[in-house]
């Protein structure tokens, strides 16, 4: 069903010049990689905190809020360096299924971290929630996005 338009994707001049160059697809890995970076620490500090570990002398809501255009920032830097790495590999990734579980996942994740995860959130400090929900709230935001979304999309580049 999709698999015209991936090719489509494929043959597009520019795809083609991502490929070709020798600089440009392993800067824009480089810069995925630090907005990667950016985008896990700004989402992990705040599940760690909802775990009982890591910032205790902050509210969990003012760390999330602090967290939060980070959190932000890394996710659209992550879009825009991944559509030309989609671009240059628009076939091999249509063909593999960690691609596909990733992008099944990631809005999975996304509507969880800005809606559950975030109210949650909000509650705990005023002791809304019990601990053990808070502490499911961030184990589940970790599991989403290490083994939903980092894990696949790391095999992609491995397996496939």
């Amino acid at each position: 069903m999709l698999e015209p338009y991936f090719q489509w994707m494929n043959n597009l001049a520019v795809s083609r010049f991502i490929g070709e160059s020798i600089w440009i697809y392993p800067l824009v890995q480089a810069i995925h990689l630090l907005f990667l970076a950016l985008f896990a620490g700004a989402l992990f500090i705040v599940d760690l905190r909802l775990l009982g570990w890591g910032i205790r002398e902050q509210p969990v809501a003012k760390l999330a809020r602090d967290a939060r255009p980070w959190l932000i920032a890394g996710f659209l830097g992550l879009v825009v360096t991944g559509i030309p790495q989609l671009l240059q590999n628009a076939m091999r990734e249509y063909f593999s299924d960690f691609f596909w579980m990733k992008m099944t996942v990631m809005p999975i994740a996304l509507i969880y971290t800005f809606t559950l995860r975030q109210w949650v959130v909000s509650m705990t400090d005023r002791s809304r929630v019990p601990p053990v929900v808070s502490k499911l709230t961030g184990l589940a935001s970790i599991l989403l996005w290490i083994g939903g979304v980092a894990v696949p999309a790391r095999l992609i580049g491995l397996f496939t």
